[in-house]
């Protein structure tokens, strides 16, 4: 794909995105009695205590843990390996934002999933039926599933029907034909703010969350990209974390209903049990029948609490449990589920973590060795090349991000790691403005600037505006 000064990414796709707090990969303590949910100057209170977990239907348990048999304590080597491991990250602290590092972790996890049931294949694709396409052969395989006791895993060679036939898929089609997949996923089957994605509520009929599921494992196994879009809520039920750990993540904004947070907002304000009365009896609350509630139990300023909890729980979790269950059944495949469930490392392919992402550092270590090796012949060309390493040299984490998802078209890193092309844009020598070819990767440099700060101008203007 060929990309110029101003290309098809909007800029919120990588700026859009919501960075929750480091994650620990340790249990984590039971929160006190009550927790805090800000929103806006307001704050909103929901308890956390083990009497009301009880009539949530949550664990006793005084530790936060994931239910199910693969979190149960095992003596296996395999689990003592990743204790040590997760206990010397944290230790040195190592950050995910390394991406080496990270890399080198779950490449081998990868691998062993994959064992020998491995394919190569290869899709001819109408670039603008890139969504029908995927979806036909992505629903195709949820339903081989009911056949196949133990799948293969495809790995697709992708051609274009807009393509040259020199044209060689070097992992680059097949991560434009993942994304647009994947983009059109989040706005056909998706609701949401940012990378804080909710599944839609009915969008079971067609089987398109399992699909998803499954081309989030084929990406994933490819090296490719995850799908880190989902609400941290949504991730932890997914893997079958308890209830206590998934209210954690439960925020009222989350709530995609802007009728129900006003009601929730309303009970929280209210200073007397007669307020809360009258607010419940509104048309506008009727939603509180179907929630959980105890059916004729009143809402006073001593438990209200209680339902806010019940309230911020069904909207975000228990309203969507088909959806959530459809996902979880597409991500069974080719035993991915179990994996992700028993290793943290999996999470920040899911859920957006600043940890796992492009840093300046990145960038810089990946173009600079390019640059040096640039073979500069005439005046402008030198000049250039000595442009472009000071622009690349002043990079913030944020500008690289840009900057990556300029070459690439990706917002994310993917987990194969990937090489980069910078060549002199000779083609059209009078250019101003940067351009890339995505599909391989490949900046082109312009030559038509006179001066560093022309050069520094045009430079990140291209990706800040593309």
């Amino acid at each position: 794909m060929f990309k110029s000064d101003f290309l098809k990414s909007s800029k919120s796709k990588v700026k859009n995105s919501l960075v929750g707090p480091r994650r620990s990969t340790t249990l984590s303590p039971r929160l006190p009695e009550k927790r805090l949910y800000q929103n806006g100057k307001n704050q909103l209170w929901v308890s956390s205590s083990k009497q009301n977990s009880n009539v949530m239907g949550n664990k006793e348990s005084s530790i936060i843990s994931k239910s199910g048999p693969s979190s149960e304590p095992k003596s296996s080597n395999n689990n003592l390996e990743n204790l040590l491991r997760n206990a010397i990250r944290i230790a040195y602290r190592i950050p995910i934002a390394d991406l080496y590092v990270y890399r080198d972790e779950i490449i081998p996890l990868i691998d062993k999933i994959i064992g020998k049931r491995e394919s190569m294949i290869t899709i001819k694709i109408d670039r603008n039926k890139i969504f029908e396409e995927a979806t036909g052969r992505f629903v195709g395989k949820v339903k081989q599933l009911a056949k196949i006791s133990s799948p293969v895993h495809e790995k697709p060679v992708i051609t274009f029907n807009d393509t040259d036939i020199l044209d060689v898929d070097g992992s680059g089609f097949r991560r434009e034909y993942y994304s647009v997949y994947f983009r059109k996923c989040i706005a056909n089957l998706f609701e949401g703010q940012g990378r804080q994605m909710l599944p839609k509520k009915d969008c079971t009929k067609k089987d398109e969350l399992k699909a998803l599921g499954i081309a989030i494992v084929e990406c994933v196994l490819n090296g490719d990209c995850g799908f880190p879009y989902l609400h941290r809520g949504i991730y932890k039920a997914i893997i079958g974390c308890d209830s206590d750990e998934i209210d954690q993540h439960c925020n009222l904004n989350d709530i995609p209903d802007g009728e129900v947070r006003m009601v929730v907002q309303q009970l929280n304000d209210a200073n007397t049990d007669e307020e809360i009365t009258e607010i419940r009896a509104s048309d506008i609350a009727s939603f509180i029948n179907y929630v959980g509630w105890p059916v004729g139990k009143s809402v006073t300023m001593t438990n209200r609490h209680v339902l806010l909890q019940y309230i911020l729980r069904w909207f975000i979790i228990d309203h969507r449990q088909n959806e959530i269950d459809q996902l979880r059944q597409g991500l069974s495949y080719m035993g991915f589920l179990d994996a992700i469930k028993s290793n943290d490392w999996f999470e920040p392919l899911f859920v957006y973590s600043e940890q796992y992402s492009i840093t300046a550092r990145y960038m810089k270590d990946k173009l600079n060795p390019v640059l040096e090796k640039l073979e500069a012949k005439t005046e402008k060309e030198i000049n250039c090349v000595k442009f472009a390493k000071a622009c690349i040299d002043s990079l913030d984490d944020t500008q690289a991000r840009l900057l990556f998802a300029f070459i690439t078209n990706l917002n994310d890193p993917p987990l194969e790691e990937e090489s980069m092309e910078v060549i002199f844009n000779t083609h059209n020598p009078d250019r101003l403005l940067p351009e890339s070819y995505t599909c391989l990767n490949r900046l082109l440099l312009p030559l038509g600037n006179k001066d560093i700060n022309h050069f520094r101008e045009s430079f990140f203007k291209a990706i800040m505006e593309q």
